[in-house]
Protein backbone atom coordinates (compact mmCIF):
# COMPACT_ATOMS: atom_id res chain seq x y z
CA UNK A 1 0.00 0.00 0.00
CA UNK A 2 1.43 3.23 -1.22
CA UNK A 3 -0.01 6.59 1.00
CA UNK A 4 1.29 9.75 -0.93
CA UNK A 5 1.27 13.43 0.83
CA UNK A 6 0.86 11.20 3.83
CA UNK A 7 1.38 14.58 6.40
CA UNK A 8 -2.09 13.66 8.51
CA UNK A 9 -3.53 16.99 10.36
CA UNK A 10 -2.95 14.79 13.66
CA UNK A 11 -0.51 12.21 13.82
CA UNK A 12 -0.09 11.76 17.62
CA UNK A 13 -1.05 8.93 19.69
CA UNK A 14 -4.61 9.11 19.63
CA UNK A 15 -5.34 9.69 15.62
CA UNK A 16 -7.37 6.87 13.69
CA UNK A 17 -5.07 6.65 11.70
CA UNK A 18 -2.10 6.22 13.19
CA UNK A 19 -3.89 3.46 15.72
CA UNK A 20 -4.70 1.79 12.21
CA UNK A 21 -0.81 1.96 10.94
CA UNK A 22 0.48 0.77 14.32
CA UNK A 23 -1.43 -2.35 14.26
CA UNK A 24 -0.74 -3.06 10.48
CA UNK A 25 2.60 -3.75 11.38
CA UNK A 26 2.51 -7.30 12.51
CA UNK A 27 -0.10 -10.35 11.87
CA UNK A 28 -2.77 -10.98 14.28
CA UNK A 29 -3.95 -7.22 14.95
CA UNK A 30 -6.91 -6.31 13.61
CA UNK A 31 -8.69 -3.40 13.64
CA UNK A 32 -12.19 -2.94 15.14
CA UNK A 33 -15.14 -0.91 13.49
CA UNK A 34 -19.07 -1.37 14.63
CA UNK A 35 -21.19 -1.67 11.05
CA UNK A 36 -24.61 -0.85 10.88
CA UNK A 37 -26.59 -3.94 9.65
CA UNK A 38 -29.98 -4.39 7.62
CA UNK A 39 -31.94 -4.39 11.72
CA UNK A 40 -29.92 -1.25 12.39
CA UNK A 41 -28.03 -2.68 14.75
CA UNK A 42 -24.45 -1.98 14.92
CA UNK A 43 -22.10 -4.80 15.24
CA UNK A 44 -18.33 -5.10 15.71
CA UNK A 45 -16.06 -5.88 12.42
CA UNK A 46 -12.52 -6.77 12.34
CA UNK A 47 -10.45 -5.32 9.47
CA UNK A 48 -6.85 -6.59 8.74
CA UNK A 49 -5.02 -4.25 8.48
CA UNK A 50 -1.27 -5.86 8.16
CA UNK A 51 1.34 -5.80 5.22
CA UNK A 52 4.28 -3.77 3.85
CA UNK A 53 3.20 0.11 3.31
CA UNK A 54 5.34 3.47 1.65
CA UNK A 55 4.29 6.36 3.22
CA UNK A 56 5.63 9.87 1.56
CA UNK A 57 5.16 12.47 4.09
CA UNK A 58 7.23 15.88 4.58
CA UNK A 59 8.10 15.63 8.28
CA UNK A 60 8.11 12.75 11.01
CA UNK A 61 4.79 11.29 12.72
CA UNK A 62 3.95 12.81 16.07
CA UNK A 63 3.56 9.39 17.26
CA UNK A 64 7.06 7.91 18.47
CA UNK A 65 5.73 4.09 18.41
CA UNK A 66 4.62 4.69 15.05
CA UNK A 67 7.87 6.22 13.99
CA UNK A 68 9.96 3.55 15.50
CA UNK A 69 7.57 0.83 13.41
CA UNK A 70 9.07 2.88 9.91
CA UNK A 71 12.42 2.61 8.12
CA UNK A 72 12.67 6.46 6.94
CA UNK A 73 14.61 7.67 3.77
CA UNK A 74 14.87 11.53 3.95
CA UNK A 75 14.81 12.79 0.45
CA UNK A 76 16.63 15.16 -1.00
CA UNK A 77 19.91 14.84 0.83
CA UNK A 78 21.68 14.92 -2.79
CA UNK A 79 21.54 16.18 -5.87
CA UNK A 80 19.27 14.28 -8.79
CA UNK A 81 21.33 12.12 -10.82
CA UNK A 82 21.81 12.14 -14.20
CA UNK A 83 19.98 9.27 -15.27
CA UNK A 84 16.94 10.23 -13.73
CA UNK A 85 14.27 12.06 -15.99
CA UNK A 86 12.52 15.36 -14.62
CA UNK A 87 9.19 14.04 -16.51
CA UNK A 88 8.36 10.18 -16.60
CA UNK A 89 8.53 9.17 -20.30
CA UNK A 90 5.73 7.03 -21.68
CA UNK A 91 8.04 3.78 -21.39
CA UNK A 92 7.86 4.18 -17.34
CA UNK A 93 4.96 2.14 -17.09
CA UNK A 94 5.75 -0.59 -19.24
CA UNK A 95 9.00 -0.54 -17.14
CA UNK A 96 6.96 -0.61 -14.02
CA UNK A 97 4.75 -3.67 -14.81
CA UNK A 98 8.32 -5.49 -15.58
CA UNK A 99 9.66 -4.69 -12.32
CA UNK A 100 6.34 -5.85 -10.63
CA UNK A 101 6.49 -9.12 -12.64
CA UNK A 102 9.69 -9.24 -11.60
CA UNK A 103 8.80 -8.63 -7.64
CA UNK A 104 5.94 -11.41 -7.42
CA UNK A 105 8.48 -13.79 -9.03
CA UNK A 106 10.71 -13.38 -6.53
CA UNK A 107 7.56 -14.04 -3.83
CA UNK A 108 6.91 -17.53 -5.11
CA UNK A 109 10.65 -18.57 -5.35
CA UNK A 110 10.93 -17.03 -1.72
CA UNK A 111 7.28 -18.12 -0.31
CA UNK A 112 8.40 -22.04 0.70
CA UNK A 113 11.49 -19.79 3.05
CA UNK A 114 9.04 -17.78 4.36
CA UNK A 115 10.29 -17.53 8.40
CA UNK A 116 11.99 -16.40 10.58
CA UNK A 117 15.40 -16.60 11.29
CA UNK A 118 16.08 -16.14 15.31
CA UNK A 119 20.04 -16.65 14.71
CA UNK A 120 19.69 -13.06 12.89
CA UNK A 121 18.21 -11.03 16.04
CA UNK A 122 20.41 -8.60 16.95
CA UNK A 123 20.73 -8.07 21.20
CA UNK A 124 22.72 -5.09 20.73
CA UNK A 125 19.64 -3.15 19.50
CA UNK A 126 16.22 -1.91 20.20
CA UNK A 127 13.55 -4.70 20.14
CA UNK A 128 11.36 -2.93 17.61
CA UNK A 129 14.35 -2.55 15.35
CA UNK A 130 14.93 -6.05 15.53
CA UNK A 131 10.97 -7.35 14.60
CA UNK A 132 11.79 -4.75 11.35
CA UNK A 133 15.13 -5.88 9.92
CA UNK A 134 15.17 -9.69 11.25
CA UNK A 135 12.07 -10.37 8.44
CA UNK A 136 14.12 -8.45 6.06
CA UNK A 137 17.34 -10.27 6.73
CA UNK A 138 15.73 -13.72 6.90
CA UNK A 139 14.88 -13.58 2.98
CA UNK A 140 18.47 -12.10 1.57
CA UNK A 141 21.09 -14.44 0.58
CA UNK A 142 24.19 -12.03 -0.03
CA UNK A 143 26.05 -12.05 3.14
CA UNK A 144 27.68 -8.04 2.20
CA UNK A 145 23.69 -7.33 1.94
CA UNK A 146 23.15 -9.14 4.87
CA UNK A 147 25.92 -6.92 6.57
CA UNK A 148 25.07 -3.62 5.18
CA UNK A 149 21.34 -4.04 6.21
CA UNK A 150 22.37 -4.73 9.61
CA UNK A 151 24.57 -1.77 10.08
CA UNK A 152 21.65 0.07 8.77
CA UNK A 153 20.04 -1.75 11.59
CA UNK A 154 22.69 -0.31 14.20
CA UNK A 155 22.60 3.10 12.80
CA UNK A 156 18.86 3.56 13.36
CA UNK A 157 19.13 2.02 17.24
CA UNK A 158 22.19 5.03 17.84
CA UNK A 159 20.10 7.71 16.45
CA UNK A 160 16.94 6.59 18.79
CA UNK A 161 19.14 6.34 21.20
CA UNK A 162 20.59 10.15 20.76
CA UNK A 163 17.11 11.30 20.29
CA UNK A 164 15.98 10.18 23.53
CA UNK A 165 19.07 11.64 25.19
CA UNK A 166 17.53 14.74 24.65
CA UNK A 167 14.49 14.32 25.99
CA UNK A 168 13.59 15.62 29.50
CA UNK A 169 13.55 11.95 30.64
CA UNK A 170 17.11 12.06 30.02
CA UNK A 171 18.29 15.39 32.26
CA UNK A 172 16.40 13.69 35.03
CA UNK A 173 17.74 10.34 34.79
CA UNK A 174 21.29 12.41 34.88
CA UNK A 175 21.12 14.13 37.62
CA UNK A 176 19.83 10.44 39.13
CA UNK A 177 23.10 9.39 38.08
CA UNK A 178 25.03 11.93 39.75
CA UNK A 179 22.88 12.03 43.12
CA UNK A 180 23.64 8.05 42.81
CA UNK A 181 27.22 9.04 43.22
CA UNK A 182 27.64 12.29 45.23
CA UNK A 183 28.83 11.93 48.77
CA UNK A 184 26.17 14.23 50.30
CA UNK A 185 23.35 12.47 49.05
CA UNK A 186 22.65 9.18 50.46
CA UNK A 187 18.57 9.22 49.32
CA UNK A 188 17.15 9.82 46.11
CA UNK A 189 14.44 12.32 47.06
CA UNK A 190 12.35 13.98 44.68
CA UNK A 191 12.40 17.07 46.27
CA UNK A 192 16.20 16.99 45.92
CA UNK A 193 15.93 15.91 41.93
CA UNK A 194 13.75 18.81 41.42
CA UNK A 195 16.15 21.05 43.13
CA UNK A 196 19.27 19.98 40.66
CA UNK A 197 17.16 19.81 37.81
CA UNK A 198 16.16 23.65 38.32
CA UNK A 199 19.76 24.71 38.85
CA UNK A 200 20.49 22.43 35.93
CA UNK A 201 18.10 23.30 33.44
CA UNK A 202 15.36 25.93 35.09
CA UNK A 203 16.48 28.54 32.21
CA UNK A 204 15.68 25.96 29.35
CA UNK A 205 11.75 25.81 30.38
CA UNK A 206 8.72 28.28 30.14
CA UNK A 207 6.92 26.88 32.41
CA UNK A 208 7.51 26.21 36.09
CA UNK A 209 9.34 23.32 37.69
CA UNK A 210 7.99 21.96 40.15
CA UNK A 211 8.26 19.02 42.37
CA UNK A 212 4.87 17.27 41.11
CA UNK A 213 5.65 18.00 37.85
CA UNK A 214 9.07 15.83 38.35
CA UNK A 215 7.61 13.03 40.38
CA UNK A 216 5.10 13.01 37.50
CA UNK A 217 7.24 12.18 35.04
CA UNK A 218 9.39 9.93 37.36
CA UNK A 219 6.43 7.58 37.77
CA UNK A 220 4.27 7.77 34.51
CA UNK A 221 7.38 8.42 31.93
CA UNK A 222 10.19 6.42 33.24
CA UNK A 223 7.60 4.01 35.44
CA UNK A 224 9.81 4.75 38.52
CA UNK A 225 8.35 3.93 42.02
CA UNK A 226 7.94 6.45 44.17
CA UNK A 227 7.66 5.59 47.72
CA UNK A 228 6.26 8.50 50.54
CA UNK A 229 7.74 9.08 54.08
CA UNK A 230 7.51 11.72 56.77
CA UNK A 231 10.35 13.70 54.69
CA UNK A 232 8.96 13.33 51.53
CA UNK A 233 8.87 10.98 48.39
CA UNK A 234 11.95 9.12 47.70
CA UNK A 235 13.02 6.50 44.87
CA UNK A 236 13.89 3.40 46.22
CA UNK A 237 16.67 1.33 46.32
CA UNK A 238 14.81 -1.73 45.12
CA UNK A 239 14.45 0.55 41.76
CA UNK A 240 18.29 0.59 41.09
CA UNK A 241 17.84 -2.51 38.63
CA UNK A 242 15.35 -0.35 36.58
CA UNK A 243 17.56 2.69 36.33
CA UNK A 244 20.43 0.50 34.91
CA UNK A 245 17.90 0.06 32.31
CA UNK A 246 16.71 3.05 31.94
CA UNK A 247 20.40 4.50 31.77
CA UNK A 248 20.92 1.98 29.11
CA UNK A 249 17.72 2.65 27.11
CA UNK A 250 18.38 6.57 27.27
CA UNK A 251 22.31 6.30 26.15
CA UNK A 252 23.41 7.82 29.85
CA UNK A 253 26.38 6.08 31.01
CA UNK A 254 26.40 4.98 34.50
CA UNK A 255 29.67 6.28 36.25
CA UNK A 256 32.01 4.42 38.66
CA UNK A 257 31.75 4.19 41.85
CA UNK A 258 35.32 4.93 42.00
CA UNK A 259 35.02 8.14 39.74
CA UNK A 260 34.48 11.15 41.46
CA UNK A 261 31.21 13.15 40.85
CA UNK A 262 30.43 16.26 39.83
CA UNK A 263 31.46 19.74 41.46
CA UNK A 264 29.70 21.07 45.06
CA UNK A 265 29.12 24.16 46.12
CA UNK A 266 28.60 23.13 50.03
CA UNK A 267 27.45 20.49 51.98
CA UNK A 268 23.74 20.98 50.90
CA UNK A 269 24.40 18.55 47.92
CA UNK A 270 23.12 21.64 45.33
CA UNK A 271 25.53 21.56 42.40
CA UNK A 272 28.02 24.43 41.92
CA UNK A 273 27.21 26.93 39.33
Amino acid sequence: MIIDEGDFRLSDDRAEIVKILNNGNAKGFPVLRSEASKTGEFNPRAYTVFGPKIVATRGFFEDKALESRCLTEAMGQTGLRDDVPINLPPEHKEEALRLRNKLLLFRFHKLHRAGIREDLVDRTIEPRLNQIFVPLLSIIDDPSAIDDLRELARKYNREMIADRGMETEAQILEIIRDMLHSPFETRLSIKDITSWFIDRHGTEYKRTITTKWIGTIIRKKLGLCAVKTREGYFIPDSERPKLDRLFERYGINPKKYDEPGPEYSDVTAQPAV
